[in-house]
Parts: C-alpha cells; structure tokens; sequence
C-alpha cells in the first residue's frame, strides 16, 4: 500500500497542475493500492475554497481513489456546503450524535449538546 498527501489529490483534481502528468501515471501504476488520512480529507476541504472544488466531489473522488467506504468524509463535505466550518464539520459527524463543546453550531445542526458554557445539557 502506498500512503498518499494532499499534493497527489489535488494534482489530479484541480484542473490545471503541474504535477497532473505524474499524478495521473502514478494513479495507474498504484491503482487499488493507494490510501490516505482524515488529515488529506481536511487539508483538502481548507483548500476547497481556495481552488474553487466542490468538497463533496473532492471527498467522492478521493475515496474512491482509495476505495474509502467510510461515509463520515462525505457527510463532513456535504456540511461544509451548507457554511459549517471545516473543523466543526469533522467534529459533528465523529460526534455520534453528542457532544461537548461551547459552540452553538452543533445545536443548529441537531446535535445533543453538553455545553461548556453553563455545563448543560441541551437538546
């Protein structure tokens, strides 16, 4: 197996690269045999923006790159096209459903909330 970084991914999805041609002939030659971290899927989103991708099609295309079947990177995406916060994102989809934290965004999104402001509880 051979561990990829962010440079690999965005060489192949950016439309423009320098590094596209060997991106590309290192995808065949690696076929099925390439796979990567939760710290490229997040590089990746920060870099969304920057590179006008779409975080959804970036967390579709890199995990089945890495024939990745771990739905968490996608849903973190489709929140980060709704103005969730990369890291907030991230978070709300490890979160099963509860967490602790001072920020109301988790509330808004459904999430069952210990809050770190008053330390309750909330729905």
């Amino acid at each position: 197996m051979t561990y990829a970084d962010t440079d690999f991914f965005l060489a192949l999805l950016k439309p423009t690269d320098w590094l596209k041609k060997n991106a590309r002939r290192i995808l065949e030659e690696e076929q099925g045999r390439i796979y990567t971290s939760e710290t490229t899927y997040i590089e990746l989103m920060l870099l969304a923006k920057r590179y006008g991708l779409d975080p959804v099609r970036i967390a579709i295309d890199v995990m089945a790159i890495c024939n990745e079947t771990n739905g968490e990177y996608q849903a973190a995406a489709e929140l980060i096209t709704q103005n969730v916060g990369v890291f907030d994102s991230f978070h709300a989809v490890h979160s099963d459903g509860k967490i602790i934290s001072s920020d109301k965004i988790f509330r808004k999104l459904g999430i069952k909330q210990v809050d770190l402001t008053d330390g309750k509880s909330g729905e």
